[in-house]
C-alpha cells in the first residue's frame, strides 16, 4: 500500500502528473454521492493510495486518527467506487503516517 499525505512535496508532484486532477476528483466523488443518495455533501482529501484519492468523511482529531474508508476517485479512469476499509492511520509524526494497531 503506497500511502501519498495530502500536503506534502510528494502529493504535489504526483496531482501535476495525475491525468485526474484535484478539482476534477472533488466533483467526481460530489457525482458519485449525489448518484447514490448519500447524504454527505463532500469529505475531505487526506491521502492518496495506491494512485487513488481517497475522500473519507472518518476522521478523528482528537485522537488524531483517519479511517480509510469514503469514496475512491482512481487519478488515472477518473473512477469513482466506495471502499470500507477496517484499516485506519495514525500520524506517526509530522512527517508520515503508520497504520494503527486495532
Amino acid at each position: 500500500m503506497k500511502i501519498i499525505a495530502y500536503g506534502t512535496a510528494e502529493f504535489e508532484e504526483f496531482v501535476k502528473k495525475a491525468p485526474i486532477n484535484l478539482e476534477k476528483a472533488w466533483d467526481l466523488q460530489l457525482k458519485y454521492y449525489e448518484e447514490n443518495e448519500e447524504k454527505v455533501i463532500g469529505s475531505p482529501l487526506f491521502f492518496i493510495i495506491n494512485d487513488k484519492y481517497i475522500f473519507t468523511p472518518y476522521y478523528n482529531p482528537k485522537i488524531p486518527e483517519v479511517k480509510l474508508s469514503g469514496v475512491s476517485i482512481d487519478s488515472q479512469t477518473g473512477e469513482a467506487t466506495y471502499v470500507n476499509m477496517k484499516d485506519k492511520l495514525k500520524p506517526k509524526s509530522q512527517f508520515g503516517w503508520r497504520k494503527s494497531k486495532n
